[in-house]
């Protein structure tokens, strides 16, 4: 069996570029010819060595390469995809202090909501250049609320580590200077759909909607069981 650089060599790549690119995936865990001239030679490259990657990253992360042509972007997916397709922070090449606890709830929800936004456009027909939709900061706070019951954090650097972290992942667009206004407008990007599936986003809306089920019934057997106590004192 060949060694890598063979392989390397057989396909005409420098090992100095294939070492670029392993080191892109392991510490953003994402490449997409879109992003800069920089990443679109990098993503050729990629294109043209796939196997050898993959076969560098399962040996030594157990990791698992993601390639979608019709987007133009390769995706890692840390020690095997996962069925749900929601990435967890826990699990990830790169461990950010800010993104676990509080931050990593808000981190996830603001994921499914981009999601199911992006979803619902597409569904609609609402999408613009390479298939990318865009939504007001407004129309993202209010659907990770009424969805997810679950608003932004008040702080403003767990914002930003937010949004920062979305962008890491490819999943959106946005200059992060006007996010402050409600009129910003955030591009979400096609890549999503290959780091959130839909059942990721119909388990967690039936999970909070099963939750506010229950809460709805626990306040009303205690309104119950406090009348009785007062028709029992009564009598």
């Amino acid at each position: 069996m060949k060694s890598i650089q063979d392989r390397l060599k057989t396909k005409n790549v420098r090992l100095e570029d294939f070492q670029a690119v392993n080191a892109l995936l392991i510490s953003r865990g994402f490449l997409s010819r879109e992003d800069s001239v920089r990443h679109r030679a990098l993503y050729m490259v990629a294109q043209r060595c796939q196997e050898e990657i993959q076969d560098v990253l399962t040996f030594v992360y157990g990791a698992n390469l993601f390639h979608d042509p019709s987007t133009s972007h390769f995706r890692l997916q840390p020690f095997g995809a996962r069925d749900i397709g929601l990435p967890d922070v826990g699990e990830e090449m790169e461990i950010r202090r800010e993104l676990k606890g509080a931050v990593h709830k808000d981190f996830t929800a603001s994921l499914l909501t981009l999601k199911l936004l992006y979803d619902e456009h597409i569904v609609d027909r609402k999408m613009g250049p390479g298939g990318r939709v865009a939504v007001r900061v407004t129309e993202f706070v209010t659907a990770m609320k009424v969805n997810f019951k679950v608003d932004l954090p008040a702080a403003d650097f767990h914002r930003k580590a937010i949004f920062m972290k979305l962008k890491k992942h490819g999943v959106a667009e946005f200059n992060i200077d006007e996010l402050k206004d409600e009129d910003a407008v955030i591009s979400i990007r096609p890549e999503i759909s290959s780091l959130v599936y839909d059942s990721a986003v119909a388990a967690a809306v039936a999970a909070v909607g099963e939750l506010g089920r229950n809460s709805a019934e626990a306040g009303a057997s205690l309104a119950t069981s406090d009348d009785m106590e007062v028709d029992a004192a009564r009598c």
